[in-house]
């Protein structure tokens, strides 16, 4: 009876589901009007009108932020009765958004905050913000959305600098009883040819054969666009008896807490007469048998949990063909497909992301292959906060491999390129086991970097590093990662062992980015994903803050940079423009060693530009680390970030567009003369009176030699 109830409400109201109540408040005709509204605090500046190319204004936010956790708000005085919304939803896009780190929305009412925060910046192109007003905590006791007198948007940076955050579009939304809450249900949505937000399991791939082999891993699990039930594309899955079977999973997904229990169903066919699949979400599971007819399938009453994953699995080998996934708060599935609220914006935005390559020259886009074996070499630190090994400069350039499933997969990194490689070991890994891996490296030509577990015991720790360090394949010791807490001691601890055990090699702990300065260890180093949820300036401002901090103690910076996706929070992998606006606004910003987490990307695109970028941090490698003074060089375009180097008788500048759109830029240099060099792109541009200009295409780098 009560789902019959709710199949005649969701009949009755469709129509309105649909309509967004648009409200006041973002969309004034110029400046002088919204200021009479928007009230800036703590000091920040005065809101501005911005005209967009479609003829419509946006709200600007401009911050100058004066260092890490600096705050600027802005209030929109306006009453408002968000009585019957279920949530709201504004557009926003940043210019240089990597700063805004923690971003608070705030509804004041005479007695109250409605308040919500999210973590990780802002992104560069324009995005749909959708938030459930019963996601919203409580600061006092604000009662009810009936008398909300203003909005509060508000921002904590992550280091000093300028930024601008856009608004648009402030919309209340109904209720929608049918709501489903898992992205890209209906496998709409592509990113780099792959299903938005779907994977198979885990960051990357890491399990042969298909970790060595991701052309056969795509044939296997691809995007079918000859067979829908919804719209005009489901998930294929191609699994036979010779090799492992395959299983789609979803990415993180959020219910609200209103939601006690939910029901999850998804359309399939196969091309078996009973192919058995399961369905597994929250803790629970059902098994199914699919044939050649789509049918619908579902697990009831699937408790709500913070972080839920789908997961969809065939149990023998077949094709099976999977569309129209839901997770609805009902006791049974509506049989027809309801779009996740975002899903429109999200298939918006992801059709202007650009997944071509930055330019460049075949010979370097070809990217290279190591052998070994690797040379015995001495690692240090010298007075001026670079790696030497043997004492030349070096940049570490590391492969991430979370886990290692065969030690095959160590000979396809050094095919692939890599002559570093950063390993998580785990806290079963023997000593004996330890060495294999290290063996292997040293064989193939990868010097490498173990991650040893917080969860190791100490006296395995300890015999991990005494056992090992002399081994000619050691970079350094990577003793935590990500201490908080009474786990700050440990990692201390840690890093003490490991330098009295081994004092001729460096330690590190990798630090979570709300800690970006007094790193223990003997190099800086953080981890920050932000795509798709924010910009590559993200990571690139958590280089800039560790290296304020490092240099007065003469430590190199490294950063973990986001290298793959379609798994846990994280709905695809960043393009090649993205992952090389994130590498060399790094280096620029002063890492000398960047690492790329974790496991074998899922596209063909990113894992390509990671193989190229190998060979072009190689040949800056010296350029970089020169301590020779700098040119002086001027930039006509902010949005182009930038640093001059001096080194074999030429200037050098290594430039990145951070912004998702092309811009061109003229740059000035008093030594600039005749032909400019453009590495990596066998071209030149003129030099006229010590200026050339250039046009850089979405997140696109250059290098210049003059």
């Amino acid at each position: 009876m009560r789902n019959a109830i709710i199949t005649a409400a969701l009949i009755a109201c469709l129509g309105a589901i649909a309509v967004a109540q648009p409200l006041p408040g973002f969309d004034y005709p110029d400046t002088e009007t919204a200021r009479q509204h928007w009230q800036p605090q703590f000091g920040s500046l005065p809101v501005r009108v911005v005209e967009l190319d479609d003829g419509t204004t946006a709200i600007a936010l401009d911050a100058e932020f004066k260092g890490e956790k600096d705050r600027a708000c802005w209030d929109l005085v306006l009453p408002m009765d968000l009585s019957t919304a279920g949530r709201i939803s504004f557009e926003v896009r940043a210019i240089n958004g990597g700063l805004g780190g923690n971003i608070g929305l705030y509804f004041a009412t005479p007695t109250g905050w409605h308040a919500r925060f999210w973590w990780g910046g802002l992104p560069d192109a324009w995005t749909q913000q959708v938030f459930r007003l019963d996601s919203f905590g409580k600061e006092g006791d604000p009662g009810g959305w009936s008398t909300i007198q203003r909005f509060r948007f508000s921002v904590w940076s992550t280091g000093a600098g300028k930024a601008t955050f856009l608004l648009r579009k402030l919309e209340a939304l109904p209720e929608d009883p049918a709501e489903v809450y898992l992205r890209n249900g209906s496998f709409e949505i592509l990113s780099g040819g792959l299903p938005y937000a779907w994977g198979s399991g885990h960051w990357g791939v890491g399990h042969l054969p298909w970790a060595t082999n991701m052309d056969l891993w795509r044939e296997r699990f691809s995007v079918d666009q000859t067979q829908a039930h919804d719209g005009q594309r489901s998930l294929r899955i191609h699994n036979t008896q010779d090799l492992p079977l395959l299983s789609a999973s979803s990415a993180w997904i959020s219910a609200p807490r209103s939601a006690e229990t939910l029901v999850l169903s998804a359309w399939m066919k196969s091309d078996v007469a009973a192919l058995p699949v399961t369905l597994s979400c929250g803790g629970k599971s059902v098994q199914v048998e699919i044939g050649a007819e789509w049918m619908q399938a579902s697990l009831p009453a699937v408790p709500r949990a913070d972080q839920m994953t789908v997961v969809i699995s065939p149990k023998a080998p077949g094709t099976l063909w999977i569309d129209a996934v839901q997770l609805q708060n009902l006791d049974a599935a509506t049989p027809e497909f309801h779009a996740a609220f975002a899903d429109a914006d999200i298939a918006r935005r992801e059709q202007s992301v650009d997944w071509s390559p930055p330019r460049r020259s075949p010979q370097i886009a070809a990217g290279r292959t190591v052998t070994g074996p690797v040379t015995p070499a001495t690692v240090t630190i010298d007075e001026h906060g670079r790696v030497l090994l043997d004492g030349e400069p070096y940049v570490q350039h590391s492969f991430g491999l979370e886990f290692i499933s065969d030690l095959a997969i160590l000979d396809f990194v050094a095919q692939s390129g890599f002559r570093d490689v950063c390993i998580q070991i785990r806290e079963a890994t023997t000593t004996e086991q330890l060495a294999g891996i290290f063996d292997r490296c040293a064989q193939v030509g990868l010097r490498v970097i173990p991650w040893l577990d917080g969860r190791i015991t100490r006296e395995r720790f300890t015999e991990h590093i005494r056992t090992l360090r002399n081994h000619p394949a050691l970079l350094c010791w990577y003793v935590y990662d990500e201490p908080s807490g009474e786990r700050f001691a440990e990692a201390d601890a840690r890093y003490h062992i490991a330098r009295e055990l081994d004092p001729n090699h460096p330690a590190l702990i990798n630090y979570l980015a709300s800690k970006l300065t007094e790193h223990t260890g003997d190099i800086y180093s953080t981890d920050v994903y932000p795509i798709p949820h924010s910009s590559p300036s993200a990571a690139i401002s958590a280089v800039r803050a560790m290296k304020q901090a490092a240099d007065p103690e003469r430590k190199p910076v490294w950063m973990w940079l986001q290298g793959t996706g379609y798994a846990y929070w994280m709905d695809r992998e960043p393009s090649p423009r993205e992952l090389s606006c994130m590498a060399y606004g790094s280096l620029i910003e002063g890492a000398r060693g960047i690492y790329y987490f974790a496991q074998v990307p899922r596209s063909k695109a990113c894992f390509e530009q990671m193989r190229a970028l190998l060979i072009e941090v190689d040949a800056l490698a010296p350029v970089i680390c020169s301590l020779a003074p700098a040119p002086e060089v001027e930039c006509s375009e902010p949005n182009i970030l930038q640093r001059a180097f001096s080194h074999d008788g030429h200037g050098w500048l290594l430039a990145v567009n951070t912004q998702a759109e092309p811009v061109e830029a003229q740059f000035r240099s008093p030594g600039a003369a005749g032909q400019v060099d453009v590495l990596f792109e066998d071209r030149e541009i003129p030099a006229a009176d010590g200026a050339w200009t250039d046009t850089f295409g979405p997140y696109e780098r250059r290098v210049y030699r003059w």
